[in-house]
C-alpha cells in the first residue's frame, strides 16, 4: 500500500495546480496568477518531507522558503521585461537564469536563513508589482487541455525532484527552492504564446499578489509548527488566502 508521503508527492500538488489553473480559465489572467502565486507546490514538498523525514526536518525546510522569495522577485521582474525582446522560450530561460542565481546567492551568503529577509520579502513584493510595466489591450484566449497538463506534470516533478534530492541538498536550499516557479514557468510561456505580452504582464502582476500569500503562509506556519504540528495548516493557508486578496484589493484602490 501506498506511503501518505508518497500519496503527497503524487498527488497534492498536481490537483492543486490543476484547480487553480481551472479557475484562471473562469475568473482571468490575474486570478490564474494570484491563486498560482500561492505556495501549491511548497505546501505538499513540506508535507512530504514532514512525513518523510520528520518534523523538526521540515520546519528548517520552511524557515528558508519565505526569504526565498526574492528569488522569485527577481524573476518576474526579469521576465516581465525579457518578454518585451524575447519569444515565450528566452524569455522563460532568462527568468530561470535570473532565478537560479539569486537563489544560491541567498543560500551562499546565508541570508535565506534570515528572518529580516524572510519579513522583508513582503515589501518587495508589493514594490515589484509596480515595477512591472502597465498591460494595455489583452487578447483573450482559451486554455488548451495540453497546458492544464503540462502544469500539473511540472508539478509533480518538482514535488519528486526536490522531495527525493532534499538530504542531498540541505534544508536551506530545499526550503529556498521550495518556491520554485513551477505554476509561473508554465502559466507564462503559455500566456505569453497564446495571449501576448500584455497578458503577460498582468498575470505577473497576479502572481506577484499571490506571493505576499506564500510568504504570509511560511511565516505564520513556521513558528506555529513546533507547537500545534500540522494543524498550523489551517490559520496558515487562511492568513495566505487572506493577504493575498487584501493586496490584490489595495492594488485595485491604490494604483
Amino acid at each position: 500500500m501506498p506511503s501518505s508521503a508518497l500519496l503527497v508527492k503524487l498527488f497534492a500538488a498536481p490537483l492543486l495546480i490543476g484547480a487553480a489553473s481551472l479557475a484562471g480559465r473562469r475568473w482571468g489572467p490575474q486570478i490564474a496568477g494570484l491563486l498560482g502565486g500561492l505556495p501549491l507546490v511548497a505546501i505538499p514538498i513540506v508535507l512530504a518531507l514532514w512525513l518523510e523525514y520528520g518534523s523538526e526536518y521540515a520546519i528548517k525546510v520552511a524557515g528558508a522558503a519565505s526569504a526565498g522569495l526574492w528569488a522569485n522577485v527577481v524573476y518576474m521582474l526579469v521576465l516581465a521585461h525579457a518578454s518585451r525582446y524575447f519569444s515565450w522560450q528566452g524569455t522563460i530561460l532568462c527568468g530561470w537564469a535570473a532565478y537560479l542565481l539569486t537563489a544560491l546567492i541567498l543560500v551562499w551568503s546565508g541570508l535565506a536563513l534570515s528572518p529580516i529577509a524572510g519579513i522583508s520579502v513582503l515589501a518587495g513584493l508589493w514594490i515589484a508589482i509596480y515595477f512591472i510595466p502597465r498591460p494595455e489591450a489583452i487578447n483573450s484566449s482559451s486554455l488548451p487541455k495540453i497546458e492544464l497538463y503540462a502544469r500539473m506534470v511540472a508539478a509533480l516533478l518538482l514535488v519528486l525532484a526536490l522531495s527525493s534530492l532534499s538530504l542531498l541538498l540541505g534544508s536551506t536550499m530545499t526550503g529556498v527552492l521550495a518556491g520554485f516557479p513551477v505554476a509561473a514557468t508554465v502559466i507564462p510561456a503559455f500566456t505569453l504564446a497564446n495571449a501576448g505580452r500584455n497578458a503577460l504582464l498582468l498575470q505577473l502582476r497576479g502572481f506577484l499578489m499571490g506571493l505576499t500569500g506564500f510568504s504570509m503562509f511560511f511565516l505564520v506556519w513556521t513558528p506555529m509548527a513546533s507547537h500545534i504540528g500540522l494543524l498550523a495548516f489551517i490559520p496558515a493557508v487562511i492568513t495566505a488566502l487572506a493577504t493575498g486578496m487584501l493586496v490584490k484589493f489595495l492594488s485595485h484602490r491604490f494604483h
